[in-house]
């Protein structure tokens, strides 16, 4: 009777059947390692991606996704990695910050201007401005200016011109003035409110008025005292208070000096003849008595057309006397 044989595995067979269990269990550890995750970019890119990466940041660079600086990612970059799990990353882009004197370019990932200066840790004063407003949304590449605004009260002193009054001075002689008191000016305060906008003044307001020195008039005494003055001549001293030079005339009351119109009879109403004078009355009124060298005591009673200023015509009894007399510098003494 014969031996049936018993068939033994061979050696290569039971290899393979060990490495295909090992193949087997280390998938089944390599599902049970990996984890299934969406990566979102920008809300428009989306990525499903299966890893091992323990981490976000792994994951992230296992997709092949590069981080600009200024990049938002959430999860954070160390958050461990949980199956399901969502990354959003938000691309930053630049933009020109224009605060205290200086230009910087930073990266921001979207939000409104008040957003970026909060992140940039930019302190607004209750003053300052921003172009554009802080409502306003960011875009790449825009230029947001922080404008400064500062105010200062500034004082500027302005000088009151003073007055001037006259006094009557007697004890002073007529015709002589002299400063009794001297006048001073006044002080005013002007205050403006001054507004500075990145350090140059750019507007300013009057607020408040205020007079620190009132003016102080000054005083001119005039005098009033009449001095009285002696002049001796050939028919004796005459008394006189003031003395005047003058352009001296001769006429004669009748036709040959004055015209076919001549009634012999002054401005004044008086006769005219030897003694009497015209003059302007703006600088010698009418009804002064005169003396006047070469001639002798005269009336000031009558005036003429070419009489004007310091100019005294004297009246003679005769036309021959009249053209003798001529036109001749004279002293006219006022004698009351």
């Amino acid at each position: 009777m014969g031996f049936i044989p018993v068939t033994k595995p061979q050696g290569r067979q039971l290899l393979i059947i060990l490495i295909s269990v090992a193949v087997f269990l280390s998938l089944g550890i390599w599902l049970a390692m990996a984890k299934t995750v969406t990566i979102i970019v920008d809300q428009d890119l989306e990525q499903v991606l299966t890893t091992w990466r323990t981490d976000v940041g792994g994951a992230l660079v296992k997709a092949g996704i590069a981080l600009d600086q200024g990049d938002l990612v959430e999860p954070a970059l160390g958050q461990k990695l949980i199956r399901g799990m969502e990354i959003r990353v938000k691309r930053s882009f630049p933009v020109v910050l224009v605060v205290d004197g200086t230009h910087r370019t930073v990266r921001f990932t979207g939000g409104s201007v008040g957003e970026l200066l909060e992140q940039q840790g930019v302190q607004l004063g209750e003053l300052d401005r921003v172009e554009p407003d802080t409502m306003q949304a960011v875009v790449a590449d825009q230029s947001i200016r922080v404008i400064r605004v500062t105010t200062n009260e500034v004082t500027l002193e302005e000088e009151i011109p003073n007055g001037s009054k006259k006094w009557a001075e007697p004890t002073l002689e007529k015709g002589k003035t002299k400063i009794v008191r001297k006048g001073q000016p006044g002080l005013r305060e002007k205050i403006y409110e001054v507004t500075y906008e990145d350090g140059q003044e750019t507007d300013s307001k009057l607020v408040m008025t205020r007079v620190v020195r009132d003016p102080r008039d000054e005083i001119i005494g005039v005098g009033t005292r009449e001095v009285w003055h002696t002049l001796n001549t050939s028919r004796g001293p005459v008394r006189y208070r003031e003395v005047k030079d003058m352009t001296a005339t001769a006429y004669y009351p009748g036709p040959e000096s004055t015209g076919e119109w001549a009634d012999g009879f002054t401005a004044t109403g008086v006769r005219a003849g030897f003694g009497i004078a015209a003059v302007d009355p703006k600088v010698i009124p009418l009804g002064t008595r005169l003396y006047v060298p070469g001639y002798g005591h005269a009336l000031a009673a009558d005036v003429g057309g070419a009489i004007k200023g310091n100019r005294i015509d004297l009246c003679f009894e005769t036309y021959q006397e009249a053209i003798q007399y001529g036109r001749r510098k004279v002293k006219v003494y006022i004698v009351d």
